[in-house]
Parts: structure tokens; C-alpha cells; sequence
């Protein structure tokens, strides 16, 4: 007999849902790409419609038991997954008068007022800078639609209100209320001088609870949406990124781990928080308790590769799937270091005092038909090339974080969808000179709302338990010599490049 947990995963291109088999193993998940509108053709504002989001949701968990041939009380559990620095807000009815995602900068014109609040915030919140997060877009509210802010009674993370939507439950957990600038790193509770400050004291934030805590069953209607018994466990997830470390194992302190995603982060799991005095990165909660995490991150991983497999795929007319194997094919053929093609591309070295900074994307590379260059670039040097350039980004997050904590190891593990490429994740290790571990499991983030989920449903005590048992180790690749010494020249001229583009 099959029990299934579903894992809801909100992630800035679309809704993915993950079943998750406990007891044979088996997943599959399915996928919708949505958008944004920008309203009044303000460039700074984006949003959503929360409802058509959630309906989204609720088709996949439809569509997966009816594909599947799921009986709908073989699911035993559901959980969340979100991206961070995505709100909702609603008035005192539930109702939603906002939903807006990462990419809503409205937040810039209100920021000067939150730095002057007489706290240290970063010090507090490990975050920043303030137009991210959500005290500068309620600013704006109270600023720019008065009649709007005055109907505001919750404001909540987009993670806990698809929660909400669930269960009917206001709650958060501490990796998710990290990413409020409202939430205090040591005490693991809100601070209410922060609202207090800034004259928004009517503004409710939801409870506390832990990853993995069962908060209620599904209401109702998301029952007679989803097709799922009303008496379906709801339990609390957590921020995508925390939750993709954990499904690559990383949860004991000291480990490092990399989503490999449409961004980079790159996270170091604590036993104890950490700031960075030069306040250049974050620090936030894990999903598992009593851990932290100190975070860089790589900014665009994914998203580069994504758009080289476009525009290959437009001239070969193939499917996603033999464009990446042809690239990853063509770019094997060229040696370490790319014959000195050198490509920045949009990946990072974290820096919140420098996130305005948008470097110019480049190729540097010798003369192609000059007659004193015997190894003029092809298209698979460009590949490789790319492909370093985000193996670059992350060793420097690393040497950061490692830096800020006086901690080294000698491990990386790594989910995510760039973890699909073999070639990428050799040259992640000689590029870093550690042995990289990549995982069974390339949909890390849905995973890990898939084992809250099963902590939810009582079939593990704890997440750790549950990473323990579900996590198994695909590969793991170990640093060659040669090619380390060839990638150390190469990752200096790289940072050389990076800091002059700054400039550009």
C-alpha cells in the first residue's frame, strides 16, 4: 500500500507539485509556468493574482492523483515550499488586498525610512538592505494608498499564506520569517520596536512554529479543489533554498551546500548564528532547529545556462533534452580553462553593498582568425566557458562564508537542476578543491517541503531523521591536480575581470 506526501513548491517561474512515495521511493512532479502584471506600467511594481496562483496549485494536485491513479486518502501529507521575499497581504477578513513576488522593488523609495529606525537591523536580522523586505513595501502602502494600508491586518511571507490557504492557519517558521527584516536571529521571535518605530503596530505577523510541525488539515475548499480528504495533515514548510540544502543533506554544522537552481546560493549550516562583520551577506535560519545558515549566493546559475540551451535550440531545433546533452557533448571536448575564454555572465560574488552593481555580460577571448592563434574559439569553448563562470561565482561565495567563519571543509553538496549536468559539477570540484557530493534527488527545494511534509504526517520524528533515510548520494567526484593548478590561474583572472566590469 502506497502512502504519498505532496509537497507544494512556489517558485518564481511557476508551481511545481511533488508527489513523494514513502514507501517505495517513487516521485514525479509536475510543473506550470506563470507571470506577473505590472501595475499601472510602474517598472517597480510587480504582482499576482493569488487566487489563479493557488488555483494552479490545486489543478497539478488534481491532475497528479488523477495521471497517477493516486487514491486520494493514500496521501497522508502536504507542505509547502517558497521563494523568499515574496508577500502577501490581507485584510481582517483573509482576504487578499496584495501578493507580490521577489522582483517587486516598490520597496526603494521607502528604504532611507526603514535604515532610520533607531536599531541595528542587520545586526538583528542578519538581512538587508531594507528595500527587499517587506517594513519598505508596507511603507509604500502607508505612503502611496493610505485607503489600501488602512485595510491591511496581515502581512505574511507568500510561503505562509499559500499555508493559510491550505489550513485556514496563520504561521510562519524562522527560515521563512527570516526573510522579513522583522525577525530577531537570537531570540527566534519577532521584534515589535521595528513596527512600533515605523507606526504600523496594527499590522498582525503570523505565529511561530517549527518545519515539520503539523499546523491543521486542509479547509474545505482546498479539499472539493485538490480532490483530497478535508482530514489531509497540513504541516509547515519553509524557504526554498533551506529546504534544498536539507534534501542535499547538508544539516549539521559546518556543512556547505549549493542549490544549483535558476540562482546560486551557497549556504553554510551553523550551530550558532554568525554575522558577517563587513555585513556583505546573510544569516538566517535553517529549517531544522537550533541551526543557522550563513548565505552567499552566485545570483544567476540557471538562468545563463538556460538561456545558452535557447539559443542553441533555436538553430539545432531540438528538445530541451538532447540541447543540453549536445552542449554538454561539445563543451567535454574543450581542456580546463577554456583555452583562455573567459565568460561573466551575470553569476556573483554576494555583496549587499554592492547588489545595485549590474555588471555588463562579456566573452574575453583571443582574435579568432588572428594568424598567431592556433586555437581559435568554437562554440563549445563559449559552453565551457559558462559553465566556469558559475563554478567561479561559487568558489568566491565560499571563500567568503569560510572567511567570516573560520571554517573550512572539504565537502560541497549540491542539488538543484544544474546538478543534472556531469560536466558542470567536475569542474565545480576543481575549481572549488572540494569533493563534491550530488545527490539522487535534483528537485532539492519540493524534497525537502515533501519531507516536512512527512514529519507532518508522523512518519519520521524529525527532519534530520527524514534526510537521513531519504537522502542518498548519486556521485561524488574528487578534485583532480592538474586541473586544479590550471583553474587557480583562471579563477584569478576571472575575479580580476569581475571587479573591472563593476566599473563598466
Amino acid at each position: 500500500m502506497s502512502r504519498y506526501v505532496v509537497a507544494l513548491d512556489f517558485g518564481h517561474g511557476g508551481a511545481k507539485v511533488l508527489f513523494f512515495d514513502l514507501e517505495t521511493g517513487h516521485r514525479f512532479s509536475l510543473y506550470q509556468k506563470w507571470g506577473y502584471f505590472t501595475p499601472e506600467n510602474d517598472e517597480y511594481r510587480k504582482e499576482f493574482h493569488p487566487s489563479e496562483f493557488f488555483n494552479i496549485f490545486c489543478q497539478l494536485v488534481s491532475d497528479g492523483l488523477r495521471k497517477q491513479k493516486i487514491k486520494p486518502h493514500d496521501v497522508v501529507g502536504i507542505s509547502i515550499a517558497c521563494m523568499r521575499h515574496s508577500y502577501v497581504f490581507l485584510d481582517g477578513k483573509g482576504m487578499e488586498i496584495y501578493a507580490g513576488p521577489n522582483t517587486d522593488v516598490r520597496g526603494v523609495f521607502y528604504q532611507d525610512v526603514v535604515e532610520s529606525v533607531p536599531l541595528d537591523l542587520y545586526q538583528l536580522t542578519g538581512q538587508g538592505p531594507p528595500l527587499m523586505f517587506m517594513p519598505a513595501r508596507l511603507l509604500w502602502f502607508k505612503n502611496e494608498r493610505p485607503d489600501v494600508f488602512k485595510k491591511i491586518k496581515y502581512a505574511v511571507t507568500t510561503g505562509d499564506w499559500l499555508l493559510y490557504r491550505l489550513s485556514g492557519v496563520f504561521a510562519t517558521e524562522p527560515s521563512l520569517a527570516s526573510t522579513t527584516l522583522l525577525f530577531d536571529l537570537e531570540k527566534k521571535q519577532w521584534i515589535p520596536e521595528i513596527m512600533e518605530a515605523l507606526d504600523m503596530n496594527d499590522v498582525n505577523l503570523p505565529e511561530v512554529h517549527q518545519a515539520g510541525e503539523r499546523i491543521g488539515e486542509l479547509t474545505r475548499e482546498a479539499s472539493k479543489q485538490m480532490g483530497l480528504p478535508e482530514e489531509t495533515p497540513v504541516a509547515v514548510g519553509g524557504s526554498d533554498t533551506q529546504l534544498g540544502i536539507l534534501a542535499s543533506g547538508a544539516i549539521a554544522d559546518g556543512d556547505l551546500g549549493v542549490v544549483a537552481g535558476t540562482s546560486i546560493p551557497v549556504m553554510m549550516v551553523l550551530s550558532k548564528p554568525v554575522i558577517d562583520q563587513k555585513r556583505r551577506i546573510w544569516t538566517s535560519f535553517h529549517v531544522t532547529p537550533g541551526k543557522w545558515v550563513l548565505e552567499g549566493n552566485g545570483q544567476m546559475g540557471g538562468l545563463i545556462y538556460d538561456w545558452l540551451k535557447n539559443n542553441v535550440q533555436e538553430m539545432a531545433m531540438k528538445n530541451d533534452q538532447e540541447t543540453y546533452a549536445y552542449m554538454e557533448s561539445v563543451a567535454r571536448k574543450i581542456p580546463a580553462g577554456s583555452d583562455g575564454v573567459l565568460a561573466s555572465l551575470g553569476s556573483e560574488i554576494f555583496d549587499i553593498n554592492t547588489i545595485s552593481i549590474v555588471r555588463p555580460g562579456m566573452f574575453r577571448f583571443q582574435q579568432p582568425v588572428h594568424p598567431m592563434n592556433t586555437t581559435p574559439a568554437t562554440f563549445g569553448h563559449f559552453i565551457r566557458a559558462a559553465l566556469e563562470n558559475v563554478a567561479f561565482a561559487v568558489k568566491g561565495n565560499i571563500e567568503q562564508i569560510e572567511e567570516i567563519t573560520n571554517k573550512k571543509t572539504s565537502t560541497l553538496r549540491v542539488t538543484g537542476g544544474m546538478s543534472k549536468n556531469s560536466l558542470w559539477a567536475e569542474i565545480l570540484a576543481q575549481v572549488t578543491g572540494k569533493n563534491v557530493k550530488v545527490t539522487s534527488i535534483e528537485e532539492g527545494t519540493a524534497m525537502g517541503s515533501a519531507m516536512c511534509a512527512a514529519v507532518g504526517a508522523g512518519a519520521y520524528k524529525t527532519l534530520e531523521e527524514a534526510a537521513k533515510d531519504i537522502v542518498h548520494l548519486q556521485r561524488e567526484i574528487t578534485p583532480d591536480d592538474e586541473n586544479m593548478k590550471v583553474y587557480e590561474r583562471c579563477y584569478e583572472t576571472w575575479r580580476e575581470w569581475y571587479m573591472k566590469l563593476a566599473e563598466m
